[in-house]
């Protein structure tokens, strides 16, 4: 009977153990993995931080971010708002745009979509002209010199969009007298009308009263710089997805799609 009381306990103890031994056995290869994990993420960050450094000492240029590219081997510098690629000697440089034969899409056309992306949400709609046709379900936001003839044939083209508002922030930079006609038509009593007469007619907005404030257009141009607006007229839609250009009523209404397909 005390050898049979003896097996049971030694039973006992062995199975106790195993059972508080399983949830570390489980446990360890999961831990592991985390470390491994950590120590390729950290490796891999020292080694995309090398390859910029590389980059600016070869090129003497600000490398915005550097990303594994969809070919192995070879890196996607953002450089100037472009993308381009480099080896991981730096020894050599592509421009050019990488394709995916299986997708059909153009891999560099995206990286650069995604660079230039902003946010909407964050835009100072009180500095912008506020025009809305329809019910103004729809938004889009729009740089936009006065003087600009790209302009001109844009505001054209929106004058036929629906259901949409539109908010023009005036960006002066094309001409000397961009500025001033800019504030004219920031200081008119209605500056949808204003804009709308000063583009599509040609008449121009009474002179500004000496003390109105257009501090607004300062901002604007600040705001251009930081969203690296290099030229007008420059569209903008609430996916943050930017169309450069006298685009016509057809591709933004695409980009609008993409929109309320992917709120």
């Amino acid at each position: 009977m005390l050898k049979k009381f003896i097996c049971l306990a030694v039973l006992a103890a062995v199975c106790g153990v195993g059972q508080a031994q399983i949830p570390e056995q489980k446990a360890a290869p999961a831990e592991a993995k985390e470390a491994v994990q950590s120590t390729n993420d950290s490796a891999q960050e020292k080694e995309l931080d090398r390859i910029r450094k590389l980059a600016q000492g070869r090129l003497g240029v600000q490398v915005k971010h550097v990303l594994p590219s969809p070919i192995p081997g070879l890196y996607e510098l953002a450089v100037n708002n472009e993308i381009i690629y480099m080896d991981p000697t730096g020894d050599h440089v592509l421009m050019g745009e990488i394709f995916n034969t299986l997708s059909r899409k153009n891999l560099t056309q995206e990286a650069k979509d995604k660079l230039l992306t902003i946010d909407f949400s964050a835009l100072p709609l009180a500095d912008a002209i506020k025009t809305v046709h329809g019910n103004g379900s729809r938004q889009i936001a729009v740089f936009s010199d006065p003087n600009c003839s790209f302009c001109k044939k844009l505001e054209a083209s929106l004058a036929g969009m629906k259901d949409v508002t539109i908010y023009t922030f005036l960006y002066p930079v094309i001409t000397a007298g961009s500025k001033e006609a800019s504030a004219n038509i920031w200081c008119s009593k209605d500056r949808a009308l204003a804009w709308k007469q000063q583009l599509l007619e040609g008449k121009a907005a009474p002179k500004r009263a000496a003390n109105c404030d257009i501090s607004a257009l300062e901002r604007n141009i600040e705001l251009g710089s930081k969203l690296n607006i290099t030229g007008t007229p420059t569209v903008f839609v609430p996916s943050g997805k930017r169309a450069p250009g006298a685009v016509g009523i057809d591709y933004l209404e695409n980009l609008l799609s993409e929109v309320s397909q992917h709120p």
